[in-house]
């Protein structure tokens, strides 16, 4: 019952849409409606500017990061029978699909990349902060934002394998890093076509 209800509790967590609320208590617009289409942190920066999407950003980390540190201390006070880490895999990815699916918003939500970064960030600190400082160094060479994503989300499960983490940690970021590529698919096809911005 207390893995289940954890795993319902996750996923509300990552189907808060919380771009999508912050355009439309600030400028009472729908963000679906403008740019992407998508409720994420990129288009919310289109249609509300830097400082929201900033904001959007850091609330869709926090709810990748609370609900695997929330697990975490489950399993450190032998509330959950499971095996640790396989079970803070399992709510990285239940959050990360809430995101992407939400509940709230007939389950049509984000692409999922700050939510994956408060997930992993709290999983496998070293290689996130190799793609953090391998994120912002690309902001050099180029501006579009899916290149660096997908180029990270990769570095992310590379530097996982080739740092030895456990098995269950180098499988899971192969996963966040294919979950990536097809929530971003619309994007690989204009990167292609040489049309991405």
């Amino acid at each position: 019952m207390t893995i289940f209800l954890m795993i319902l509790l996750s996923y509300l967590i990552g189907s808060i849409p919380t771009g999508y609320l912050i355009v439309k208590w600030k400028f009472g617009k729908d963000v679906r409606n403008f740019g992407s289409g998508n409720i994420g942190s990129t288009n919310v920066g289109r249609v509300a500017g830097k400082k929201y999407q900033i904001i959007t950003t850091i609330l869709d980390i926090l709810k990748g990061f609370v609900p695997v540190v929330i697990a975490d201390i489950a399993c450190r006070n032998n509330l959950i029978s499971i095996n640790k880490e396989l079970f803070l895999i399992l709510i990285a990815f239940t959050t990360i699909i809430g995101h992407n699916f939400t509940i709230f918003l007939k389950f049509k939500g984000g692409k999922g990349v700050s939510t994956t970064i408060g997930s992993f960030v709290y999983l496998v600190p070293i290689p996130m902060l190799i793609v953090a400082i391998l994120f912002f160094s690309m902001k050099l060479k180029t501006k579009v934002v899916s290149i660096r994503v997908l180029v990270c989300a990769l570095v992310l499960f590379l530097s996982t394998w080739i740092l030895g983490y456990d098995k269950a940690y180098v499988i899971a970021t192969f996963c966040a890093f294919a979950l990536i590529c097809v929530r971003h698919k619309s994007n690989i096809v204009r990167i292609i076509k040489g049309e991405e911005k």
